[in-house]
């Protein structure tokens, strides 16, 4: 009689504990092709919420071209639940999600102060966008600054008057009109040839873009200019994120809080900055100008109209209030 009390006894317990959640996998993609820094840092953003849930969320990370999805694409999927998980670039996705550029909008942040504030006021409004879609915001972090390489030997911004510029379009081009250079969209895989035949004087991108496309062979004159950079969000199908318990939940945001300083301490502040040393320490950058402060505050003034147009027409209401807001925040309304 006594073991058929402890059984009892036994399933009792059994039945009052709380079941472990079946483990769930989830497909991870990015636009980083397989061998990039970028891609390997954020193939470690996979496994460390694989190792954090002992194995309850298994993340599988795919390079750009290994699943038939393109970047414009990726939060459309992720809401669809074809993939769990993406790299959310808020360029990419303007056309479903306008309000995702605006950390990005250039020259309005000049100093780390100012970047915290930018941050505060855009995020959330940017965070939203991405609720309103479908998608889980789990972490973000941003593509270095745009810098300029050039043909030919520069000393300031005048230099740049009448340069074709390769720019990836929408507000770079028109601060590089104000600058009085002349924007120019060449798809990427063309750009060293544009440079080496003449057809364009210079190049923006991250300084890591220079280093990797070895743009240094044919635009060995960096011009430092801080500028734009492109922030993305690591985001999680709804469906997905909701399925997990509160605990999971909890784990998993805080991989991606501490994974947004990670990308910032190794690509931002890591990988970026030794690429400028790197290149420099070869001889294959042959001169490094910076933007003065002077041009820097100029700039910034004369681009506010145009952000302020920009994002009345392309972004609208909610885009006009958090701008107001940055601009009120940092002292720049008038």
């Amino acid at each position: 009689m006594g073991h058929i009390v402890r059984f009892v006894s036994f399933l009792v317990l059994a039945l009052s504990l709380p079941l472990s959640a079946a483990p769930v996998e989830w497909k991870f993609v990015s636009i980083s092709p397989s061998g990039q820094i970028f891609a390997k840092v954020f193939e470690e953003l996979a496994q460390e919420i694989t190792s954090k849930t002992n194995g309850q969320v298994k993340v599988t990370f795919y390079p750009a071209g290994e699943l038939p999805y393109k970047g414009t694409e990726y939060m459309r999927v992720t809401q669809q639940g074809l993939v769990q998980m993406a790299e959310v670039v808020g360029v990419f996705n303007f056309g479903d999600a306008p309000q995702l550029v605006l950390p990005d909008l250039p020259y309005l942040a000049l100093n780390d102060r100012e970047e915290q504030i930018l941050a505060r006021d855009m995020m959330p409004v940017a965070e939203a966008a991405l609720r309103k879609h479908g998608v889980e915001p789990i972490a973000w972090g941003v593509y270095p600054q745009r810098e300029i390489v050039m043909r030919q030997p520069v000393k300031g911004l005048a230099e740049l008057k009448g340069k074709k510029i390769r720019t990836a379009g929408g507000l770079e081009s028109e601060y590089l009109k104000v600058w009085g250079s002349v924007p120019s969209f060449t798809t990427w895989a063309e750009v060293y040839p544009a440079v080496q035949r003449g057809v364009i004087d210079g190049v923006m991108t991250a300084t890591v873009g220079v280093q990797t496309a070895k743009l240094y062979e044919v635009a060995p004159y960096f011009f430092k200019i801080d500028g734009p950079v492109n922030h993305f969000y690591i985001s999680v199908n709804r469906a997905a994120w909701d399925a997990l318990s509160p605990e999971l939940r909890k784990t998993v945001k805080q991989v991606g809080d501490e994974w947004t300083r990670t990308w910032e301490r190794k690509i931002v502040l890591g990988a970026d900055v030794q690429a400028l040393q790197q290149m420099q320490s070869k001889g294959q950058i042959k001169s490094v100008v910076s933007l003065s402060q002077e041009d820097r505050e100029r700039t910034r003034r004369e681009v506010i109209p145009l952000l302020r147009e920009y994002v009345k027409t392309k972004i609208g209401a909610d885009g006009v209030t958090a701008l107001e807001k940055v601009l009120g925040d940092l002292g720049l309304k008038k």
